[in-house]
């Protein structure tokens, strides 16, 4: 029972049960994993889970927003480090640093196979309240380089989401994908900024 924990028991089995549900997210995925294979992680019962988290789903919804702050965290710090660049030429080292980081991440299975079985699953009342699409904050980091232009902005989230649907084809891209990637970015960028 989650009560016979201390709080520094409780802060370790969380953080197992996270690292567990994020390397389930990259191997076997969100559906081959069970409840019993995430508390088995972390050294407790079935029924002790549950006292930390009330399905898997909200665990691998933790997962998923952890993923995003990293991700996009990862584009911020590009935007920031390159700001003095033209905004297509700053936009496009971002985009490229966040699709590496996509791809060395091991998520993008789970990006596209799991993700939109656990946002179906989940109550609509918590996706309204803690989660965020893509798209929302894909536009936070580039509605600055848009000078304001609010339909520009949506123009280039919706682009770059289904641009990060290429690193989940890279296999089938084959070993060229690098460099379509970089194409593809800048070829985007040469188009959404065309005279910044």
């Amino acid at each position: 029972m989650a009560g016979r924990f201390t709080d520094k028991e409780c802060e370790q089995i969380l953080l197992a049960l996270r690292q567990e549900a994020r390397r389930q997210a990259c191997t076997a995925g969100m559906r081959k994993t069970t409840v019993e294979q995430l508390a088995q992680a972390a050294d407790i019962s079935k029924g002790a889970f549950y006292h930390f988290y009330a399905s898997k789903e909200m665990l691998f919804l933790e997962v998923l927003e952890a993923f995003h702050e990293e991700m996009y965290g990862c584009a911020a710090q590009a935007l920031e480090k390159y700001r003095r660049l033209p905004a297509r030429d700053c936009a496009a080292k971002a985009l490229l640093e966040m699709c590496r980081m996509l791809q060395d991440s091991g998520m993008s299975a789970f990006w596209e196979n799991d993700v939109p079985i656990l946002l179906r699953r989940l109550p609509k009342e918590i996706l309204e309240t803690h989660y965020h699409d893509d798209e929302v904050h894909i536009a936070a980091l580039l509605t600055p380089l848009c000078a304001g232009e609010e339909r520009r902005a949506k123009l280039a989230a919706a682009t770059v989401r289904g641009l990060m649907l290429t690193v989940t084809h890279q296999a089938e891209i084959g070993p060229l994908y690098p460099q379509v990637l970089e194409t593809f970015i800048r070829g985007i960028c040469k188009e959404l900024f065309p005279d910044r």
